[in-house]
């Protein structure tokens, strides 16, 4: 649990993120994690927007559904299961 009592969804939703900057940071994709760090902060903050922030992150050239890490093809599939998980949790939430 992140320390406050937060509903279990959204406990969910912080623990994947915080899945996806570990993997992030192993492989040093900075941008992405700096805006993972942020979406992350604002949930364990209750700040709503942060669901909306998040999802706006995929679509588009250059989103984070297009990002493949400099890695092997095992690192790429555990962030695309992590990336996909994320954005459900975050869908239910919204």
């Amino acid at each position: 649990m992140t320390g406050n009592q937060l509903h279990p969804d959204v406990d969910q939703f912080i623990q994947c993120l915080l899945r996806i900057e570990q993997i992030l940071t192993e492989h040093q994709e900075e941008f992405w994690l700096s805006k993972i760090v942020r979406v992350r902060r604002a949930t364990e903050n209750s700040d709503g927007h942060c669901v909306r922030s998040f999802l706006s992150f995929f679509g588009g050239m250059g989103s984070f559904n297009d990002l493949v890490l400099n890695a092997p093809r095992s690192a790429n599939d555990v962030l695309d299961r992590e990336r996909r998980r994320g954005y459900e949790l975050a869908q239910a939430l919204k």
